[in-house]
């Protein structure tokens, strides 16, 4: 061979890389430059994906949660003998599986209609003449309060134009603002029947991933079993059972424990006198899903019912009876609940949360913290098996010079 041929061979090499160089350049550039409107269309498509898949998400969720209550009723089920007349319809998991679905249906039907019964039961309570004497009186209230500072702004000769610029602002913003809920309130209304269709599907996928979970997932490892290495279905299995560990027992631990303090405090408002008690503790237990929110909801609600109705005996009682109930909560039972399935210093759960409000709002707060716990763990882990390679490669060394 030439050298001429050799040269040659090598110039078209070379050659070929630039030109690779330059179309990759060129395509990271037209990417670079058109990257808000690849980003729009990127999420535009997986926003309508969400929106497909919200009811099988929901579903699954609904399976996921309910299926300790489903295996425990069809353990039951399956110690009832069946006759020849019951054989065809001796079905332990249908069976179960419709019990627990029942079950929670009855519980959030109950739970509204007792919040709804409240709420109304209260108003009937309430005269039309209290209710506009209490707004005259918070009215006068007002006026009172903002003249009486106008006047003190004129004794230190201090300009009150800014200060009535700076409340006719804040009453623009506060006026805007309950439009805006107003508006976006109508339109959820508007939106009842997708919302109401969502759920239905929702119910039904999840009914059948009750019935036929275990089948389903018994297929997916058939496939990933025929499909993948050993070693990559044994890194599944364990991501799997890490996720179901930290998953389960957050989110039914936090259930338990929401449903204590919607019961204590509700029990306990309604022993000292406060109004609204079930209301209160209703909300709190759906906000005590979420860590450090419940006694936010709790000490500001009670706080606003009682100074409305100008009831101050009962708010420093109630003040102290709520401090109790969280610190039994917070150092007793909360712990007893999740010690087993998490493990996660205050200072995680609190930038958890954090991000998950930001990413997801109140859902992706409810996730949060299990998912800051399954990256905790797998961090944990990655240090922990790179401590013990470096002291198997410190005994290795070892005998290596011993052997020398």
């Amino acid at each position: 061979m030439k050298w001429t041929d050799k040269f040659n061979r090598k110039y078209m090499q070379i050659s070929l890389y630039l030109i690779i160089t330059a179309v990759i350049i060129y395509s990271l550039s037209l990417v670079a430059k058109n990257a808000p409107a690849i980003l729009r269309e990127i999420m535009g498509k997986v926003s309508w994906l969400i929106r497909v898949l919200k009811p099988v998400i929901f579903g699954f969720v609904f399976a996921y949660l309910l299926d300790p209550i489903t295996g425990f009723f069809e353990k039951k089920y399956r110690k009832i003998k069946s006759n020849k007349l019951l054989h065809k319809f001796h079905a332990p998991r249908t069976w179960a599986a419709v019990t627990a679905t029942v079950l929670l249906i009855v519980a959030v039907v109950g739970l509204i209609s007792l919040l709804v019964f409240s709420v109304t039961d209260q108003l009937r309570l309430a005269n039309l003449d209290d209710i506009t004497k209490l707004g005259n009186e918070l009215i006068n209230n007002l006026n009172a309060s903002y003249n009486a500072i106008l006047a003190n702004l004129e004794k230190m000769d201090i300009q009150s134009q800014e200060f009535e610029l700076y409340v006719k602002n804040a009453i623009t913003f506060i006026l805007d603002s309950i439009m805006n809920i107003a508006k976006s309130s109508l339109t959820s209304i508007s939106n009842i029947s997708g919302y109401l269709t969502t759920i239905l599907f929702s119910f039904l996928i999840g009914f059948y991933f009750l019935i036929d979970g275990r089948m389903i997932i018994n297929y997916i490892k058939k496939v990933c079993y025929a499909l993948l290495s050993e070693r990559k279905n044994q890194k599944i299995s364990r991501i799997s059972h890490d996720l179901d560990e930290v998953f389960s027992g957050y989110i039914r631990g936090q259930l338990v424990d929401a449903f204590f303090m919607m019961l204590t405090i509700s029990i306990v408002l309604s022993v000292i006198g406060v109004k609204f008690a079930l209301v209160i503790g209703i909300f709190t237990g759906i906000g005590n899903m979420i860590p450090y929110f419940g006694p936010i909801v709790a000490y500001i609600s009670t706080a606003f019912v009682c100074l409305i109705n100008g009831d101050m005996a009962n708010l420093f009682v109630s003040m102290i009876a709520l401090v109790i109930i969280q610190a039994i909560d917070g150092n007793f039972i909360g712990p007893k609940l999740l010690s087993r399935s998490i493990k996660i210093h205050p200072l995680i759960v609190i930038i958890s949360l954090i991000f998950g409000s930001a990413i997801g709002g109140f859902l992706g707060m409810l996730l949060a913290v299990p998912i800051g716990a399954y990256i905790k763990l797998v961090f944990v882990r990655f240090i922990d098996s790179r401590i013990a390679r470096k002291e198997e490669q410190k005994k290795e060394g070892c005998k290596t010079v011993e052997k020398k």
